[in-house]
């Protein structure tokens, strides 16, 4: 599909990945009602062609496609660019949510895809691309300004998770869930149960380790950008952020 260059804050920006070209055509049609600018694209080179001209806020990405792994995609977007990362694919083995989640993805949907839902996963992701895009136009000057609050918070609607001392980590759409979650019973052991709820699992479906791959991911992220995070494992229950 030829991609016209034209500059608009208002609506979402999306990439559509996918090989099937009914389903393609269903979900951006669909998303293009909903008020999403979305464009399909069935092969990974007619997508890398579009986003070299107009870059899009966020990549929907079927894994099995005929020219390139989705995964290898979404590596190749994640080392490049802020952009949001979401996978929708007949793959549901535990291994694949695994290595999405891991791979930095906002979200992970197997097929098949209700566009209502994708809708909404789309738009919370885009809050947060936005919110990290705020937060880094900060100054070196105000960043140095800063003495701190001397406690944790969460801050811009919940995508930013702030140390006592001021430093500053983005949450992808999982981490937010699960920090929040926690954030609501400070100091007091949470479940897994509780926080596959929040992650919006099925609980009678859901692989409990889908909360332990966040939460490891989480604490990489704040070890990388040098924050002590007080998220500490409960054996045999769950997790306790204790401040």
């Amino acid at each position: 599909m030829n991609i016209t260059k034209i500059d608009s804050d208002e609506k979402i920006i999306v990439y559509l990945i996918e090989d099937e070209e009914d389903l393609q055509e269903a979900l951006v049609y669909s998303l293009n009602q909903m008020d999403i600018e979305a464009y399909g694209f069935s092969t990974a080179s007619a997508f890398y062609r579009a986003y070299a001209v107009r870059r899009c806020d966020i990549v929907v990405i079927d894994i099995g496609l005929p020219d390139e792994n989705g995964f290898s995609i979404a590596q190749h977007l994640r080392s490049a660019s802020n952009v949001g990362i979401v996978f929708a694919t007949a793959r549901h083995e535990l291994s694949d949510r695994v290595r999405g989640l891991r791979d930095g993805a906002d979200a992970y949907f197997v097929k098949p895809v209700h566009a209502e839902e994708l809708a909404a996963s789309l738009q919370a992701i885009h809050r947060r691309i936005k919110v990290s895009e705020r937060s880094s136009r900060a100054t070196p000057l105000q960043a140095e300004t800063t003495r701190g609050t001397g406690r944790w918070e969460l801050r811009e609607e919940d995508w930013i998770l702030c140390d006592p001392g001021d430093r500053m980590l983005r949450l992808t759409m999982s981490e937010r869930a699960i920090v929040g979650c926690l954030f609501k019973r400070r100091d007091k052991p949470v479940d897994r149960t509780e926080l596959a709820a929040a992650l919006g699992g099925d609980l009678e479906h859901f692989d409990l380790q889908r909360v332990d791959v966040v939460i490891s991911r989480l604490r990489r992220k704040a070890l990388a950008a040098g924050i002590s995070l007080p998220l500490h494992t409960v054996r045999g229950t769950g997790y306790r952020f204790r401040a």
